[in-house]
């Protein structure tokens, strides 16, 4: 009964256009879907909180040149 299903030999350009429209309807659907999951996946988490200890400087970045 599948066979009967899969066998595209006799199909006929409508057919065809119809499946090529079903298919990129299901791929478009499982893509919005993933993007909409990726996105509650992202809400979920907590919001960003910085370090706020002071910034370790290198030495070299705090000494001046002041030779001429």
């Amino acid at each position: 009964m599948l066979s009967k299903f899969v066998d595209a030999s006799g199909w006929t350009a409508e057919q065809w256009l119809a499946a090529i429209i079903l298919a990129f309807i299901i791929v478009t659907v499982m893509v919005v879907g993933h993007r909409v999951l990726k996105i509650f996946k992202t809400s979920n988490q907590s919001s960003y909180q910085p370090n706020l200890r002071r910034l370790r400087r290198s030495k070299a970045v705090g000494k001046v040149n002041k030779e001429p």
